[in-house]
């Protein structure tokens, strides 16, 4: 074939299957990055191991349908990878639902095309599409009940228990699946209704909205039929979720953190600027897109009253963001307005957002925003270029900048993460293979519980947590009346902690798994108690 026909073969292959192309091979190489998962992911794998056995741990807060699928695994596959497994196969099945959905949103292709190199390179989404953790999961379901309910021009009975069976799915995947199904309930109240108000027959709307809340009804129905073994099993009204705002301090700082997430959760600093200054643009979605509008909203105030978890619970979010961003861009860049050179003041508004988002995290040092200094400062080097490029009215260039700074933006935080827990792992996983006996350890991650008395197949020995930090507990009396044959003391979750061995002579240190991540050293010791020492 010469060069000529080649290119022409090139040619005519979608663009769309370069980037599929490029989310496959992103996610396969990036498949086991990750040292360790993080400690909520171990509970789920130990959720999963109770479900093998025909149970489910009355400790566990979360729905039982997340640690279903990672329990449905070949008994010679390791649990950690095969969570993995799932992760992947919820990754693909989200970034081809959210293809769907861009094609019914968004017009041109080459806009479809920047949306899904915005969801691609997210590095919240793509973060956590990485780790064995249920928003992910959660989101497919999201994204596939508003597709659906995008897609379809009418509502059959059918139809309805399907959108119902799906919501019933995501509430036995993550809490915020009750949001989910509330917004579906309302999009199936003003189904196909036009409600921007500007030609409104209220008595027609009335009937319409009348005749729809049967469908909504069945829709609820359905839900709850699916759901209600879970909830006789486990009630949610008692769910430990609802006491953890109540230890939640709620001051400036953290309103502060939760704006400062949300406008630069793209890994861009102007992304909202378009979306700001194409507000009619974004109001238009939100009015035809009733569903859609609901979820962002209540969930936008669920991470506002339950702070904890930001920025990990913008994952069912970012999707429509992404939507209404590349549709806010789309009409900005072709724009007859927008094509002369950029305001001075527009310029201005981008230089604030930089600005804010400089200061932000010189008093924030938010680790999804870039603590790096080096990379810090490229990154905002690159936005000032983009911004250069955007009041020169140069698209293709602000484009290519944006690109450079979400990859410079996701790469940076998978290589800051990447052996969080490591420390520890290795520890517990050491001390599971080799030690005979009861080995107390004092880290809260749940991962020497998954090592030591879940996964293990040295049924010689367990693992009891105990807390260390204070140097008391580690006298020797009280060791002993715990009848403790091993240590593993950690600094992950605490980085303070400071002990001294040659104190203690009945403490024989083993081995010692020390890595240095991000600047700090983490170091997990693997200790012997003599119970039988005397001084």
């Amino acid at each position: 074939m010469s060069l000529q026909n080649k290119i022409t073969f090139f040619r005519k292959i979608p663009a769309r299957f370069y980037v599929y192309a490029v989310f496959l091979i992103l996610h396969v190489v990036l498949f086991n990055i990750n040292t360790a998962e993080w400690g909520d992911s171990y509970r789920i794998l130990r959720a999963s191991e109770y479900i093998r056995q025909g149970n489910y741990p009355k400790d566990e807060k979360r729905p039982p349908l997340f640690s279903v699928f990672t329990s449905i695994r070949p008994a010679s596959v390791d649990a950690v990878f095969w969570g993995r497994v799932v992760m992947f196969v919820f990754s693909v099945l989200s970034f081809f639902t959210f293809d769907k959905l861009t094609q019914i949103h968004i017009k041109r292709e080459k806009y479809r095309i920047l949306a899904l190199f915005l969801f691609i390179f997210n590095p919240v989404y793509l973060y956590w599409s990485l780790r064995i953790m249920a928003d992910v999961p959660l989101s497919f379901f999201v994204l596939l009940v508003f597709y659906l309910l995008s897609k379809w021009s009418d509502l059959n009975i059918k139809k309805i228990i399907l959108l119902g069976f799906i919501c019933a799915l995501a509430i036995l995947t993550r809490f915020e699946g009750y949001i989910l199904f509330g917004s579906a309930f309302l999009a199936v109240i003003f189904f196909d209704q036009d409600i921007s108000f500007k030609k409104l027959n209220v008595k027609k709307l009335f009937s319409v909205l009348l005749h729809n809340l049967s469908k909504a009804i069945i829709l609820g129905l359905t839900t709850l039929v699916v759901i209600s073994p879970w909830l006789l099993y486990r009630n949610p009204f008692k769910s430990k979720y609802f006491e953890e705002p109540t230890r939640r301090i709620y001051d400036f700082k953290m309103v502060w953190i939760y704006f400062s997430s949300i406008l630069y959760i793209f890994g861009f600093t102007s992304a909202f600027y378009f979306i700001f200054k194409k507000f009619k643009v974004t109001l238009q979605f939100f009015l035809k897109n009733i569903g859609i509008t609901t979820f962002i909203i209540l969930e936008l105030i669920l991470i506002l009253l339950w702070p904890a978890a930001i920025p990990r619970l913008f994952v069912p979010l970012i999707p429509f963001f992404i939507i209404i961003l590349t549709i806010c861009l789309q009409n900005y860049f072709e724009s007859t307005v927008e094509k002369k050179k950029l305001r001075f003041t527009d310029l201005v508004i981008l230089l604030l957002f930089l600005f804010f988002y400089i200061f932000s995290q010189y008093f924030l040092k938010l680790q999804f925003l870039i603590l790096g200094y080096r990379v810090f400062a490229l990154i905002v080097f690159i936005q000032f270029l983009s911004l250069i490029a955007l009041y020169l009215r140069k698209k293709n260039s602000f484009m290519i900048f944006t690109v450079i700074s979400t990859l410079l933006w996701c790469f940076y935080i998978m290589n800051m993460h990447r052996n969080i827990f490591r420390s520890i792992k290795e520890a517990s996983k050491y001390a599971s293979e080799t030690l005979e006996g009861v080995v107390a350890y004092n880290d809260t991650s749940a991962i020497p519980d998954w090592y030591l008395n879940v996964s293990q197949t040295n049924t010689s020995n367990g693992g009891i947590y105990v807390f260390f930090d204070k140097k008391e507990f580690l006298e020797f009396d009280k060791l002993k009346n715990k009848e403790i044959d091993y240590l593993i003391i950690s600094n992950e979750h605490n980085p303070n902690i400071s002990i001294n061995l040659e104190k203690r002579k009945y403490l024989q240190l083993i081995k010692e798994f020390s890595y240095n991540v991000n600047g700090q050293d983490f170091y997990a010791k693997v200790i012997k108690f003599d119970s039988e020492f005397e001084e």
